[in-house]
């Protein structure tokens, strides 16, 4: 009875190990690919354009980082389940199980929380290497939006591993109460519903805009109705207001 045991648990920390190395492979790969990129289109763009087309390329890549998380975190919320082939153990395992303990994903090393964006990002600094030499603002913007988006949605699941960390690092403590990163506050809504709501979590600064005129909802809505399918329940259809970004004392900002 115990060599099926040991088989099983042998065959888990195989599977953890090649995880681990693939999630290192991901990260530096991406690391490479990012700063190839930065490195060998920064010196054809233009000072002078930098200075209007730099702070709204930055500005926009991020915002846009923020939005694809949150539709990928609605996707991952909202449909499909673990069993999924490819995307279940990928993508909707984690969401799910982080339900369930939110506070794992601040237990897991750099590596583990950014493997997965990492790997599907890769592509993405390599792409602006077909992008239009930066001559006016508009190439210059696009440029710098895809150094900036690609970036920040690396990085999208150590912010939010650390909206959850009871002891952040104090670099952390600092962005967050500045609102550059997504802070315990505005993640909080989406625990305190029923993860239904406030999915963005690279910055969270488009929750309050998106869930205001319902986006995500209207989406389902559109999808229900073409598929003919009937619509997951969500707190909104019980009555219940949006919940208050309320939140334990250990999660203060």
């Amino acid at each position: 009875m115990t060599a099926p045991s040991r088989t099983t648990e042998t065959l888990e920390a195989d599977a953890i190990r090649r995880k681990a190395i693939i999630d290192r492979i991901a990260v530096l790969t991406f690391a490479l690919a990012w700063l190839t990129a930065a490195l060998v289109l920064a010196p054809q763009l233009d000072p002078a354009q930098l200075l209007l087309a730099g702070p709204i390329g930055v500005l926009g890549g991020y915002l846009f980082a923020d939005f694809l998380a949150g539709a990928v975190h609605w996707l991952a919320d909202r449909y499909f389940d673990p069993e999924t082939p490819v995307l279940g153990p990928m993508l909707i395992a984690p969401f799910r199980e982080h339900h369930t303990d939110p506070r794992s994903i601040s237990r897991h090393d750099f590596f583990e929380v950014s493997g997965n964006n990492a790997l599907v990002s890769i592509p993405l600094p390599l792409l602006l290497f077909l992008l239009p030499a930066p001559t006016d603002y508009a190439s210059t913007t696009l440029l710098v939006f895809g150094l900036s988006a690609s970036l920040a949605l690396v990085a999208t699941n150590l912010f939010h591993g650390w909206a959850h960390a009871e002891d952040p690092p104090r670099i952390t403590r600092l962005l967050q109460r500045f609102g550059l990163i997504l802070t315990p506050s505005q993640h909080a809504r989406h625990h305190a519903a029923n993860h239904d709501r406030a999915y963005c979590v690279t910055s969270g600064w488009l929750n309050p805009l998106l869930d205001r005129i319902q986006f995500f909802d209207r989406i389902e809505g559109l999808i229900a109705l073409l598929s003919r399918t009937p619509r997951k329940p969500t707190s909104l259809d019980a009555g219940a207001p949006h919940p208050d970004p309320t939140r334990s004392g250990s999660e203060k900002d």
